[in-house]
């Protein structure tokens, strides 16, 4: 199914995308697909509901018009949710070296230990895995491969939805690593958005105000925690030595072409609608025997936008925050909400030593958070006190409802951007208000200088322990 090197078989999940899989199907997290399926819209109908019904990952294992040489197989929903009690976070687990119990807060705390770590240099190996098989120039036709088409109103086959861009500066000084959108447009070009606030886009100008193209390698199957890393076919970028896929390449400074539209991760498309974006030449393929092209469907949450990138805006937004000295104890991304709205948990307690009042702290929050790099992104912010658990969704609406007063517990904003995929911001009321982000406060104004006298109406807030113990304990006996 994902046979491994012998390397990869004594290496953990998070270090072997091949591991990876192995581990989904041990836990009963994968479904091995062998009937041939279509790419156009059956392979993406198929993940779209399993990340709607929060199923089994499925890895396509027979692709109609899959390429003779292996390219390729797919698996869907990499890191979507799972319906397994007490697993629902699996696979984000899974990718971070946790186990497969693991919490939401056990997950955030995961990617905070790790910026604490010491850099570990990459060791340059002369091979690997990933160098198998190769495709160069004029050998390489990427519309004779079997791309996906993912939503009926996309505006083209997307073939990058959840590989890795690598790109450097021209100093070599900064690699960066991300995961941008790209589209097929001809034999060997893929058409992709390079937003100037993000760092591909910083690099990519900094090799325009050069005269020149800006060199890359998109990674497919890329480890979750990448150490042995190979020099590129093409250029000098270090790629890892055991990812499935590789396509190297420059991203033009000048050419462009009409991409789009995507149903992008807010969830909504708006047919039609096309932008000039640059064209991305791809100048080899290297690739691995039968390998595995991990596939991102966005729209309706939740999928890897909100798993993924969305958990690691949040551990980001956590740090900066305690760095900044405010008493946030924890800060997650619901999963509904698209990555369009973060919960910050507040301690109480700190936050009363502090003798500030709910618009002074709403407003230090507001602007540590919307100033920062993840901020871009952010519009809203809700504050909840200790008593909320903020990856508890019914935890927050209920704060939300009941304690956020309209108006006067909202602090807005409006000296920060957001991004343009959120629909209101593209697509909404032209009034100037939809670039403001907000602070929602749900919290009582009491509650900033005095211990809360409010208790809450339900099992665990207004039983005494001793009669919660009683019932738990006969629970089946009563006949439930």
């Amino acid at each position: 199914m994902a046979e491994t090197t012998p390397q990869e078989s004594t290496q953990p999940a998070c270090a072997s995308f091949r591991r990876f899989i192995q581990d989904l199907q041990a836990e009963n997290d994968l479904v091995a697909i062998d009937e041939e399926v279509d790419p156009d819209l059956e392979l993406a109908a198929i993940t779209r509901k399993v990340y709607e019904t929060e199923d089994k990952a499925p890895l396509f294992n027979n692709l109609k018009g899959r390429h003779p040489n292996g390219l390729f197989r797919v698996l869907g929903a990499p890191v979507g949710a799972s319906k397994q009690p007490g697993k629902r976070f699996i696979r984000i687990a899974k990718s971070l070296g946790l186990p497969a119990t693991a919490t939401g807060q056990e997950i955030i705390q995961k990617f905070r230990a790790a910026k604490h770590l010491p850099q570990i240099p990459p060791t340059e190996v002369p091979t690997g895995p990933v160098k198998e098989f190769k495709l160069l120039g004029d050998e390489i036709d990427l519309t004779a491969l079997p791309i996906p088409m993912l939503h009926a109103d996309d505006g083209g086959k997307f073939l990058q939805t959840f590989g890795m861009y690598i790109v450097q500066s021209p100093d070599g000084a900064w690699v960066n690593w991300s995961i941008t959108r790209s589209m097929l447009h001809g034999k060997r070009t893929l058409v992709g958005p390079m937003i100037p606030r993000q760092d591909i886009g910083v690099i990519r100008q900094m090799w325009a105000e050069l005269g020149k193209d800006c060199p890359f390698a998109l990674c497919f199957g890329v480890p979750p925690a990448a150490i042995m890393v190979t020099q590129a076919e093409t250029n000098d970028i270090l790629v890892p030595a055991n990812a499935e896929i590789v396509f190297e390449g420059s991203i033009s400074r000048t050419e462009t072409a009409l991409e789009g539209p995507m149903a992008e991760y807010p969830g909504l498309i708006f047919p039609g609608e096309q932008k000039e974006c640059p064209l991305h030449r791809i100048d080899a393929i290297t690739y691995r025997r039968d390998p595995i092209l991990p596939l991102c469907v966005t729209g309706r949450a939740p999928e890897e936008s909100e798993t993924v990138w969305g958990l690691t805006q949040a551990a980001e937004v956590l740090t900066l925050c305690q760095q900044a000295g405010l008493p946030i104890t924890m800060v997650w991304n619901p999963f509904e909400s698209h990555c369009l709205w973060f919960v910050l948990q507040v301690d109480r307690a700190q936050l009363r030593a502090r003798r500030s009042t709910m618009e002074a702290f709403s407003r230090e929050v507001g602007h540590t958070v919307f100033a920062s790099k993840p901020g871009y992104y952010i519009p809203i912010i809700y504050l909840v006190g200790d008593d909320i658990d903020p990856t508890n969704l019914r935890d927050v609406i209920w704060a939300n409802a009941t304690r956020c007063q309209p108006r006067d517990n909202e602090y807005f904003f409006d000296q920060y951007p957001n991004i343009g995929l959120i629909p209101y911001v593209s697509h909404g009321a032209k009034t100037g208000a939809n670039h403001v982000k907000v602070v929602r406060c749900c919290m009582f104004a009491s509650e900033f200088s005095e211990v809360p006298t409010y208790k809450e109406a339900s099992y665990r807030g207004n039983y005494p322990r001793e009669i919660q113990d009683k019932v738990d304990a006969k629970w089946s006996t009563y006949g439930f």
